[in-house]
């Protein structure tokens, strides 16, 4: 008799561990889930520059899979009302490329969002 109780005994510390180790595997993935989606988020200003480097890159022959379609030389004015068109102007322009130069994990964010913009800008 006492051996089939230390044998019901082992099952259910076998049960308990595995209950325990579900709630760490479901508390681990939740954890990696929460922070994958937080590491993208890109402030306001970032898909703005995004957008505006998308549409910079499309109007000079680029295409989302580096195809490069025939190019077109952008002219001053071009350059001008894109800027206007994204509402972005020159000092906030060189306050992204300043903040991207020190922080390249967030250009990669931002390049990874103009390359999104780039594919839903196919005909």
């Amino acid at each position: 008799m006492k051996q089939l109780n230390l044998n019901f005994t082992l099952i259910h510390k076998g049960f308990v561990l595995l209950r325990r180790l579900s709630f760490m595997a479901l508390f681990v993935l939740l954890m990696v889930g929460c922070g994958s989606r937080n590491a993208d988020n890109l402030s306001a200003d970032d898909h703005h520059f995004a957008a505006f480097y998308a549409d910079y890159l499309a109007r000079s022959g680029v295409t989302d899979k580096g195809r490069a379609a025939p190019w077109t030389d952008l002219t001053p004015a071009g350059l001008d009302t894109l800027f206007v068109r994204h509402k972005l102007d020159q000092k906030t322009f060189d306050a992204r490329l300043n903040a991207y130069s020190r922080d390249p994990e967030l250009w990669r964010k931002v390049l990874l969002e103009v390359r999104r913009n780039l594919g839903q800008e196919r005909p």
